[in-house]
């Protein structure tokens, strides 16, 4: 197995468990994020920094959503891994289901992951919080 996908394996496994010090470990400083446009509550947007998008964005996630990141396919393609999956869960308010599937695209530098771009259905996101 490559090290990005080796990478990319524990990446997920702390996204979904909110393990903050492997992000930090696995995610550079200075760490872009880009999520779709169209996203509920302004999340839909450019992130600049691990904090920001730790803090801005994965954080109102988390605030917003019982949610697991359902990884289903990994692709090796050189500097940039492309994951394939579903989101699943719950919004917090309106409790009703989400599932809406992604694509990920994260840029990687031999050691960390430096960049993200999202792709999801941003309708099944705010259909969810609508309830």
């Amino acid at each position: 197995m490559t090290d990005i996908l080796t990478k990319g394996y524990e990446l997920y496994a702390a996204l979904n468990s909110g393990d903050a010090d492997a992000l930090k470990r696995l995610l550079r400083g200075d760490f872009k994020g880009q999520l779709s446009p169209g996203l509920p509550r302004g999340l839909g947007k450019n992130y600049s920094g691990l904090n920001a998008m730790m803090g801005e964005a994965w954080a109102v996630v988390d605030q917003l959503f019982y949610l697991d990141v359902k990884a289903d396919q990994f692709f090796d393609a050189g500097e940039v891994l492309i994951v394939r999956g579903v989101y699943d869960g719950t919004a917090r308010e309106s409790g009703k289901a989400l599932r809406a599937p992604f694509a990920h695209f994260w840029e990687y530098d031999g050691m960390q992951f430096s960049q993200l771009q999202q792709i999801t259905d941003t309708g099944l996101w705010r259909d969810s919080i609508i309830g």
